[in-house]
């Protein structure tokens, strides 16, 4: 009987995926600001900036949806929560910054949750080779081959 496999995000990964997440908010940065500041100039501000709560979202809330997702072997729907998950946590943060009982835009929210939601995609997407596939012995899944039958 072979045990089931599982998809394994341990934290190198995680910090790589974090800093690639981070990056590619600092580009979509880049998109949004326009000409306001040089490109360069935002993606280090945003690096330099958003490194703490970057490392500090992606333990409180990156790990424990690694740990979830273990026994789905299948990466595509790791990315896509992965994705879901920056969705939603754009749109907290965005109403977190709701102040004085003003109606946040629409559109402003939900480029927000985007922009977070396809940062945290490619974040996870950077990171799909390091993701170790293991069985539950805990030894890479590419060891591990049913025993051949006699004929």
């Amino acid at each position: 009987m072979s045990r089931p496999q599982r998809v394994v995000l341990t934290g190198k990964p995680l910090f790589l995926g974090a800093l690639a997440s981070l990056l590619a908010l600092g580009c979509a940065m880049v998109l949004v600001n326009g000409l306001t500041f040089s490109p360069w100039t935002t993606i280090v501000l945003t690096v330099v900036i958003g490194a703490v709560p970057a490392f500090i979202l992606a333990g409180i809330f990156g790990l424990p949806l690694a740990l979830l997702l273990e026994p789905i072997r299948n990466q595509w729907l790791h990315v896509a929560a992965f994705g879901g998950l920056g969705c939603v946590l754009g749109l907290g943060l965005m109403a977190l910054t709701a102040s004085d009982g003003r109606i946040l835009d629409p559109g402003y929210m939900a480029s927000a949750a985007l922009m977070l939601g396809a940062s945290m995609t490619v974040g996870r997407l950077s990171v799909w080779r390091l993701a170790r596939t293991d069985d539950d012995g805990g030894r890479p899944a590419c060891e591990s081959r049913p025993p051949a039958v006699a004929r």
